[in-house]
């Protein structure tokens, strides 16, 4: 599952770990939590480990959520004083203070997961290792968990392994991050680097869409026919940051009667957050070709991978057409180093050229 993963992890340090089902996550997480012995290579851990890989992983189903606790911390060599320290902390966050002196076999799955995860992060284990079973948890749980993951880290100074799919939380908890990809580590770096590297290899830029055999989203109404990017005073076929453009639609429309039409429009980044919505003036339109342009002014989008989505709508109550994802495109930053002096900006989602005041001398 696993061919020549080499890597180190810093104390202190939050390390992702990404890529789609079957690169071999979970099986190098079960080889660093020592439940699964590599066939070749090894192994350097410094520091007491806590794992939570799978929903009730170390827990007893007869005993109570109490005494698996205290059965949790043993493994872990803590003495019994040490978790009677923790233990309301660890139950209070939980959540399952009503059951828990009920066995755990009647717990539901995502109240096994915050058990699980209370113990986990609450005794101190110098290397905390979480797989996705976090996803089993609620909304709410889950923003609770990547908190304490945040507190484990800087804080305390602790060791965090974390695989997600959700490249949002791997990008706002994690300093690094390892993609892999088939068994083998196609890339290491910073966070933000590795996940968008990871979400280009899943998503190929389109700069030009053609629908010659219809589209998924077509009703008897409105069919898409093309979309494409237009650069506008641009001497290359990239977009860069410095580069006005237009993001264009041609539609065949075919409407029984004359119709109040507008369009609206969404542009998201590769995580899928909104950037922001446009909304077109609404028009009267009964049936031919509809050809639609918005403009995108330059120096106002941050560089990364945008996903446009498209909907026609009547009176603008009334969807009449809608295609997610319709185009995704590349924005690059050429610009020269004393524009982005502020460091890090990869987090920021638009970087707009704007007319500033400054005092003359």
């Amino acid at each position: 599952a696993l061919r020549d993963v080499s890597f180190d992890v810093r104390e202190g340090e939050v390390l992702g770990i990404i890529g789609k089902n079957g690169a071999g996550k979970s099986t190098l997480l079960k080889i660093l939590s020592r439940i699964t012995a590599p066939t070749s290579g090894r192994v350097k851990l410094k520091g007491r480990v806590a794992s939570l890989l799978e929903v009730g992983t170390g827990f007893h189903p007869e005993l109570s959520g109490r005494e698996n606790i205290f059965l949790n911390a043993a493994i872990l060599g803590m003495s019994r004083a040490e978790v009677a320290s923790k233990f309301d902390e660890i139950v209070e966050f939980s959540g399952v203070s009503k059951f828990i002196d009920t066995p755990v076999k009647r717990y539901s799955s995502g109240m096994y997961v915050r058990l699980a995860f209370a113990v986990a992060a609450h005794l101190e284990p110098e290397i905390l290792i979480v797989d996705e079973v976090l996803a089993v948890g609620d909304a709410d749980f889950q923003k609770k968990c990547l908190g304490k993951m945040k507190d484990v880290s800087a804080k305390d100074g602790r060791t965090v392994l974390f695989v997600s799919h959700n490249m949002v939380a791997i990008q706002s908890l994690c300093t690094s991050c390892v993609f892999l990809k088939d068994g083998k580590v196609e890339l290491i770096g910073q966070a933000r680097a590795v996940v968008d590297q990871y979400l280009l290899n899943e998503v190929s830029s389109t700069m030009e869409n053609e629908w010659h055999h219809g589209c998924e989203a077509d009703t008897e109404m409105v069919k898409i026919k093309s979309s494409r990017i237009l650069l506008q005073n641009s001497d290359s076929d990239l977009i860069k940051i410095s580069s006005s453009f237009a993001i264009e639609f041609a539609f065949e429309v075919d409407f029984p009667e004359e119709y109040n039409i507008g369009y609206s429009l969404n542009l998201s980044n590769i995580q899928g957050q909104i950037i922001f919505n446009s909304l077109s003036p609404s028009f009267m339109f009964k049936s031919g070709k509809l050809v639609s342009h918005i403009n995108l002014p330059a120096n106002f989008l941050n560089s990364g991978i945008y996903k446009v989505s498209i909907m026609i709508a009547q009176e603008r109550t009334k969807p009449l057409f809608y295609l997610e994802d319709a185009m995704t495109f590349d924005v690059i930053d050429e610009r020269e180093t004393d524009e982005k002096w502020f460091g890090d900006l990869s987090m920021v989602l638009i970087r707009p050229k704007l007319d500033w005041s400054v005092p003359k001398n």
